[in-house]
């Protein structure tokens, strides 16, 4: 028998710790994940709302039409700009463990959204030093009755020329006599004295004119392509061809960096969407 003493003992379990708050989760991202991207489609909504309603009716071969799109799409890039960028923090504030495909085509839409906007940079260009041309054009054609009264004044050699001369003279009444009262000679020569250095002064202030109205569109076509060219790379920071890989503006930056490092079974992932790409 065993004394008492010697009976084998077993440790007391040790008591179990009493379970401490539960930390509810944080719904905020997941809050944020939701909105965002819907404010951002409605900020796409209201852009492409503004594009359309422009370019409606189509005139393709109307500068007039190609300028006024130029300008909406120029002047409203930060509505996708900022619509972008809302739906890339949503999606990215959900903490997917893989990049959602609608981000991923998203993001490959940026890079052809650049290369439009890069494209935007000729096209207004034309669009607008066609419009400058049309408005010289107007400008000088104002001036032509004038120059062309002158002209016929110049060229009388008879009394009945010298009258249908005056005639063309802007202004002239319709109604002028049939006959002049002293000798065509006399009447050309002061007509002449009078009609020239007027019309003379009106080139002068036609001449300045058309040089105000090229410098005011040279300005604003460095302006326009300005625009169009940091819109076009801001576009190509976010557009990328798939996921993991450097953006366009890097990949145009840095042409040798092709892709960034990724672990194996990303790698293995990347290679199963571009099958159902």
């Amino acid at each position: 028998m065993y004394e008492a003493d010697d009976a084998p003992t077993t440790a007391a379990p040790a008591p179990e710790p009493e379970p401490g708050p539960v930390e509810a989760p944080d719904t905020h991202f997941i809050d944020l994940s939701v909105v965002l991207p819907w404010i951002g489609i409605g900020l796409l909504g209201v852009y492409v709302t503004q594009v359309i309603t422009t370019a409606v009716p189509l005139r393709l071969r109307d500068p007039a039409w190609i300028n006024g799109i130029s300008t909406i799409l120029r002047g409203a890039s930060s509505f996708p700009l900022e619509a972008t960028a809302l739906i890339l923090l949503g999606a990215y504030l959900g903490l997917p463990a893989k990049e959602p495909r609608l981000i991923t085509r998203l993001r490959r839409l940026c890079s052809w959204v650049a290369l439009g906007f890069l494209l935007l940079i000729p096209l207004q260009t034309w669009a607008s030093q066609r419009l400058i041309e049309q408005t010289v054009a107007a400008q000088r054609e104002q001036l032509q009755p004038a120059i062309q009264a002158l002209k016929a004044i110049y060229a009388a050699d008879n009394e009945e020329k010298l009258l249908g001369a005056i005639r063309t003279i802007p202004g002239a009444p319709p109604n002028i006599n049939a006959r002049l009262g002293e000798p065509y000679r006399a009447v050309r020569e002061r007509l002449i004295g009078e009609l020239e250095p007027q019309v003379r002064q009106r080139e002068k202030l036609l001449k300045s004119a058309i040089g105000d109205t090229r410098n005011r569109g040279l300005k604003r076509q460095i302006n326009e392509g300005l625009v169009a060219l940091f819109t076009a790379l801001a576009f190509a920071a976010v557009g990328r061809s798939g996921p993991y890989r450097p953006s366009l503006l890097l990949a145009v930056l840095q042409p040798g960096r092709l892709r960034h490092r990724v672990p194996k079974d990303v790698e293995r992932w990347l290679d199963e969407e571009r099958k159902t790409l």
